[in-house]
């Protein structure tokens, strides 16, 4: 059987602000970033790849900052790099006024891109032959826009006029879109598709883009196809908090005989930090720098490094009176990056003695109407609400101050 090995990667989003960073930290992940794409090139070059496949949003947005088109021109150009196949996706369509992939507007940025790299600029199905291995061709479909669209790209009426067989011939698709029911939580349905059209597909391989987390569809298709038919690579550095797993590329592998083909991926861990979630049990703690050596415990437990990005976790019962509001410098000292989420920290009241109690007392009173309101809420942030009022409340009573540091407080 013959073999043709691809490397796919896709949202890298080159040019996005990390806003969710500190200042100083933006340039550090986006050179995580460049680091990345020149990763891909260099194990496309290394592994022997016939093809580099980059199923959309290259890029952040529209407009393409010309620092990020340029280097990602530059990383191209790398001799020995393979034939790069791209499809612009919903961040980075391809639209008359982004230089990424208009040859006009990129001239005027004195950038163009090799001559090995073809963009599929349109929103039909094209093909282009693969140069580096006959009887293999790319096909290829692009958003033009940034609107969200409903358009089906597998459906049969997208690709029935455009595709013609021929005895023989391996199809290999990129494209950009939403696999129905495997959503990961706050990506947007654009482009949406199902595995019942993955499995009407003429495409023996779907490259997708558009989830920044790693997934795979594997299936039988008996005397034609076998193994992953369609796979996201995922995107190849962590973006934001909510992307925890390995980010990286995938090493595709097709063999194929002309009659069948088998397509096994293999990932490449790319992202040089991790993303961990690290969680800290407060409870008992009678001071912030108690607190805080809980919090530093539980990194070392975790194997956390100053190269990594902690999704920080606190749970427990603080007892009236201690104030935290943020972990110390020596904390953050100890990661790259370190998110608190205090969702789950309560003030340590026993609120079913006063549940049980007569409500003899203002305090009882208050709080027992409160917590009454709170039974009956049906709406979730409302409830959160309640509670923060009746946590801020029994502090007045108790600890006669008001302090913010219940706002997160959440179900």
């Amino acid at each position: 059987m013959a073999l043709a090995r691809f490397l796919q990667f896709s949202d890298l989003h080159l040019g996005i602000p990390f806003a969710w960073l500190p200042a100083e930290r933006r340039e550090q992940r986006r050179r995580d970033q460049q680091a990345a794409l020149e990763q891909c090139v260099r194990l496309a070059i290394e592994r022997g790849a016939h093809a580099i496949l980059v199923p959309g949003d290259l890029f952040d947005g529209v407009p393409v900052d010309t620092g990020s088109l340029a280097f990602a021109a530059r990383a191209f150009t790398v001799a020995g790099c393979p034939p790069v196949f791209v499809t612009p996706g919903n961040h980075d369509p391809a639209s008359s006024d982004n230089a990424a992939w208009n040859a006009k507007l990129q001239a005027a940025r004195g950038a163009s891109w090799p001559a090995h790299v073809h963009v599929f600029d349109a929103p039909g199905w094209s093909c282009m032959p693969l140069e580096t291995v006959p009887g293999v061709r790319v096909w290829g479909r692009a958003f033009v826009s940034g609107s969200d669209t409903q358009d089906r790209p597998l459906a049969r009426n997208a690709w029935k006029d455009a595709y013609q067989s021929e005895p023989g011939m391996l199809d290999v698709a990129l494209f950009h879109g939403a696999r129905e029911g495997g959503c990961p939580p706050g990506q947007k349905i654009t482009a949406p598709f199902s595995d019942a059209e993955v499995a009407e597909s003429p495409f023996a391989y779907h490259a997708a883009g558009h989830y920044h987390v790693r997934s795979e569809v594997v299936q039988d298709q008996g005397a034609t196809a076998s193994g992953v038919r369609l796979a996201y690579a995922g995107s190849p550095v962590a973006l934001g908090y909510g992307e925890i797993g390995e980010h990286g590329a995938l090493e595709v592998l097709v063999r194929y005989d002309g009659e069948r083909s088998t397509v096994g991926v293999e990932p490449i861990p790319l992202d040089r930090r991790r993303l961990l979630v690290i969680q800290a049990d407060v409870t008992g703690c009678a001071s912030p720098e108690q607190i805080d050596r809980r919090i530093l415990h539980a990194f070392s437990t975790g194997g956390v490094t100053d190269r990594d990005l902690v999704k920080l976790a606190l749970t427990g019962r603080l007892a009236p009176g201690v104030r935290w509001t943020a972990p110390g410098a020596d904390v953050f000292a100890r990661a790259f990056h370190v998110k608190c989420e205090r969702r789950a920290v309560r003030p340590d009241y026993d609120l079913d003695a006063i549940r049980a109690g007569s409500g003899r007392t203002t305090e009882e009173r208050f709080a027992r109407d409160l917590l009454a309101r709170i039974d009956g809420e049906a709406d979730a942030g409302r409830r959160a609400l309640l509670q923060r009022a009746l946590y801020y409340g029994l502090d007045a009573f108790r600890v006669r101050e008001v302090v913010p540091q219940w706002e997160e407080v959440a179900e």
